[in-house]
Formats: C-alpha cells, sequence, structure tokens
C-alpha cells in the first residue's frame, strides 16, 4: 500500500481546480438575479399609515405591498401584460372594466416614458378572512412625454379608494372608488389603476 504526501499548494490548486466553476457558477446565478432586479425610479414612493401594518398583520400587510411595488414595476418597465394581470377579471371603476382598463394604459405608455407613482394611503378596511382591503389613496401618476422634458403629472387623485381582493391566493384591484373627474385627454372620468 503507497500513500503519498500532498503538499499543502497542492490542495489549494485542487480547491480551486474543483471549486472555482462552483464559485463562478454561484456568482453568475446570484449576479443574474441581482440583474433582474427592478430598480426602481427616485421619483417612486408609496408612504402607508403605519396603522396598516398592525390591523393587516405581517404576513397580509407584506402581500399587499408587494402588489403596489409589482404594480409600480410594471408601470416603469412599460410592462402591459403584467400590470393587467394585477386587475381582477371583475374589475370596476364607474364605467370603466378591465378592457377599458388596458386601453387608457395601452394610450399612456405609447405618450409617455419615464414613468413613477407616489402614493400616500390609508387603511379603511379590512374583511375578517383579511382577503379584501380598501386602502384610500393620494397621488400622482408621473411621466415624461419628451426625452428632454421633466416628468408631468399624468394623473392625479384626491381620496380614492383602492379595492384589493385576494383571487386564487394573489392581490388583485377589483375597483377604484372616489368622486369622479375630467382628466387629461380620457374621454370619461377615471383614475386607471392607484
Amino acid at each position: 500500500m503507497t500513500f503519498s504526501a500532498n503538499r499543502k499548494d497542492t490542495i489549494n490548486r485542487s480547491a480551486l481546480r474543483c471549486g472555482a466553476p462552483f464559485l463562478i457558477a454561484a456568482f453568475l446565478f446570484t449576479g443574474a438575479a441581482f440583474g433582474e432586479e427592478h430598480k426602481f425610479s427616485d421619483h417612486y414612493s408609496t408612504n402607508v399609515d403605519p396603522v396598516a401594518k398592525q390591523k393587516l398583520g405581517e404576513q397580509t400587510y407584506k402581500e399587499v405591498m408587494m402588489f403596489f411595488h409589482e404594480a409600480e414595476k410594471a408601470v416603469e418597465t412599460k410592462n402591459l401584460e403584467a400590470l393587467m394581470d394585477l386587475y381582477s377579471e371583475n374589475y370596476s371603476d364607474g364605467e370603466h372594466d378591465k378592457k377599458s382598463a388596458r386601453q387608457i394604459w395601452e394610450r399612456i405608455f405609447a405618450r409617455f416614458d419615464n414613468m413613477a407613482t407616489h402614493h400616500n394611503m390609508k387603511l379603511v378596511q379590512v374583511s375578517a378572512d383579511k382577503n379584501m382591503v380598501v386602502l384610500q389613496c393620494n397621488g400622482l401618476l408621473l411621466g415624461v412625454p419628451d426625452l428632454s422634458k421633466e416628468p408631468i403629472t399624468i394623473d392625479n387623485w384626491t381620496n380614492q379608494d383602492h379595492v384589493l381582493i385576494k383571487e386564487a391566493g394573489k392581490w388583485k384591484l377589483i375597483g377604484t372608488y372616489g368622486t369622479e373627474r375630467k382628466r387629461l385627454w380620457f374621454d370619461k372620468p377615471m383614475h386607471p389603476l392607484f
């Protein structure tokens, strides 16, 4: 029987030879994951009354906030399909339904770049099973109609109630309610999502 002694530098070379591909793969995988994360616009902000977290509980609060983050990401990246996936099939806003909301977002995405939103929200109501929440919101939808200009207000809203329901485990917007008023080049009064 023969034994061979490995020198310290041989072990290090062996470790590098075997471990390097693993480390590179891990770096590339995590780097790709980091690269796919969306960096929100500096113009985006969401402020929620701290009482909401107490009333909703940690898990529901995180899920509802994730809904608004996903909506913002879809707006900033002009991802119409991701945005429309946040609407319930039963969505209603005055005379609008999901189909007309889609048309409005198509018009907004075609005309504006560098969009972002501001939200100031407070919890108005939550169902006993925590599958429906109503958040009253004041806010702005900003966008740039020309790359050489600053953002302008595309839409703004005051005391609008956003009604979210949980459908098949996902939060969806089922309606937005508040005082109707005319808005920038819309044929019917509407606040499209937030």
